[in-house]
């Protein structure tokens, strides 16, 4: 019995001590958000998270890209095959009219550029569409969804039931998640902390409280009395007395 409280003891006080690795193993911290899924394509990462209301403007679009993994963007397209990428995967995830492109006028060159610096080799414009013009306002770009076609907008309308974002900085499988660092993390490791100050705390306790019974059981039998030892003196006694009366 003592062994098997010994050992009990000695395995409540190692999970104890294991439980808070355990919250730095369960739930990894990552830099990217953990409610977003990324979708491999080429060389880049994307996503597509849905806009509340009638949508976002281009400033806004942008920082919800950036929140969600670092250095993401608003989708640059590339080439004909991303173009039809992304229609594809807006039919599937979301339903949107228009999205954003990461695509602005330069008003010192006077081109389109990309937010993420590529450079501007593939174009799909809509039939009206002068992107060689010069604009006298902040103009941005947004893809029609079901054509794939390319427009011209103010980047201060909202536009799109959705934002498509891309970046080329992670790699995540699709599907996996994982928290966003620390701010995720709390609760669950508080907890797992807690318990493990618990499960230590009882452990002291009875191993305390087992040492105290076995200190108080050996006192016990060291002064323990007797009355057999007694009797047997008493009989030896006796039988002496008996035997000098009979000589």
């Amino acid at each position: 019995m003592d062994v098997r409280r010994i050992r009990t003891f000695y395995l409540v006080y190692l999970l104890a001590l294991c439980l808070p690795s355990l919250s730095l193993t369960i739930i990894p911290e990552c830099a990217f958000d953990s409610d977003v899924t990324w979708i491999p394509f080429g060389n880049k990462w994307y996503t597509f998270i849905s806009a509340p209301g009638i949508g976002y403007k281009m400033n806004r679009a942008q920082e919800i890209c950036q929140e969600t993994a670092p250095g993401a963007n608003i989708v640059s397209i590339l080439n004909e095959k991303e173009n039809n990428f992304i229609v594809n995967q807006l039919k599937k995830t979301v339903q949107s009219e228009i999205i954003w492109l990461g695509m602005v006028f330069d008003t010192d060159s006077s081109t389109m550029r990309w937010l993420d610096e590529s450079k501007v080799n593939y174009s799909n414009w809509a039939s009206g569409e002068l992107p060689g013009e010069t604009f006298d306002a902040d103009i941005c770009v947004v893809m029609d969804t079901e054509s794939g076609k390319w427009k011209t907008v103010n980047c201060d309308e909202n536009f799109g039931r959705s934002v498509a974002c891309e970046t080329t900085t992670i790699a995540v499988p699709d599907g996996e998640k994982c928290s966003r660092g620390r701010k995720n993390n709390v609760l669950p490791t508080a907890l797992i902390i807690s318990s493990a100050a618990i499960l230590v705390i009882i452990s002291i306790i009875t191993w305390y409280a087992y040492k105290r019974k076995c200190l108080a059981a050996n006192g016990l039998n060291s002064i323990q009395y007797h009355p057999t030892d007694q009797v047997a003196d008493d009989r030896v006694l006796v039988e002496n007395e008996e035997r000098e009366y009979e000589a």
